[in-house]
């Protein structure tokens, strides 16, 4: 299959590329305040972040979490939109579905949930998240 952007999607590109540093500090800040506002929760695994001569994309913030479904639904309960990503390639039939075990990865699949991140959340959207996610945790 040939993926080619249309005219109109490579424009629109190259108009976002100007603003590439900005949108990226953004969400390095929006990462920072996630960071800092869930660190306190034992039942939270944060991500890491990249090592400092890496560039990190802060594309997605993927908590884990025990009870992943349960805090997907109280969250969209709120309005606070979340995203499952990680389903493990090796359970896709798409892929040839195996038997085989893959601890690691269904691990991460039971627990993975990526919670908003994308340059136009304000401080109190964010604000709105870390104190959903506490409070559902008795925080």
């Amino acid at each position: 299959i040939k993926m080619l952007p249309t005219n109109i999607a490579a424009a629109i590109g190259i108009a976002q590329l100007t603003r590439l540093n900005a949108l990226q500090a953004r969400r390095k800040a929006i990462w920072d305040l996630y960071q800092d506002g869930l660190a306190a929760i034992p039942d939270v695994t944060l991500p890491l972040d990249a090592p400092i001569d890496d560039k990190h994309s802060y594309f997605t913030f993927c908590i884990r979490v025990k009870r992943r479904d349960k805090l997907a639904h109280a969250l969209l309960a709120q309005n606070i939109y979340t995203t499952l990503r990680y389903h493990p390639l090796h359970l896709n039939e798409l892929y040839g579905q195996t038997d085989q075990r893959l601890e690691n990865c269904e691990k991460l699949n039971e627990e993975a949930l990526s919670i908003p991140l994308h340059p136009r959340l304000t401080n109190t959207d964010i604000e709105r998240v870390i104190y959903a996610v506490r409070k559902f945790f008795g925080r």
